[in-house]
């Protein structure tokens, strides 16, 4: 009986196990488009997305460091970037579409270059002196529920993303 039992259990095992494995599988093959990749001779783009899913994304080929090899547009949707003295925002996006990204230059560390804004979509940042909430969002503010600029913020760390290439 005892016997019975531990193959019944070692058998309910296996099953749970394998379909376990098989729902985590189911869940990594969610993605199905198609990614390709430069092969060029320009380091900028060398090795870094092409396409995803027929969508064009297109690097800097620059003389300004600021936007050497960075994202220059991802289908219709141009890419612009800051050439600037204040290292707080050299180089950094200035524009998504038409959707403009400013920076913080302020004397504060722990606001200094960080996002102001980006379309409508305002940030704010703790500088109360405190360790561990320095330099922390403090808030996130969506005038009039703009759309656009909330696009616009999931485009900024998708290009983010791929900047670091």
């Amino acid at each position: 009986m005892k016997n019975i039992f531990t193959k019944i259990l070692s058998l309910t095992s296996i099953i749970l196990i394998l379909l376990l494995s098989l729902s985590n599988q189911a869940y990594a093959q969610r993605f199905r488009g198609k990614i390709e990749y430069y092969s060029s001779v320009f380091p900028s783009e060398d090795g870094k997305i092409k396409t995803i899913d027929n969508t064009r994304i297109e690097y800097y080929n620059s003389v300004f460091k600021s936007e050497d090899g960075k994202v220059k547009s991802i289908g219709d949707t141009r890419v612009e970037y800051y050439n600037s003295v204040f290292p707080s925002e050299d180089g950094k996006i200035k524009a998504i579409g038409d959707i403009r990204i400013e920076y913080y230059n302020s004397v504060f560390k722990s606001e200094d270059g960080k996002i102001k804004s980006i379309g409508n979509i305002r940030f704010e940042y703790n500088n109360a002196g405190s360790q561990k909430s320095d330099g922390k969002v403090k808030s996130i503010i969506n005038e009039n529920d703009d759309r656009k600029s909330e696009d616009a913020l999931d485009t900024y760390y998708f290009i983010e993303r791929l900047n670091c290439q």
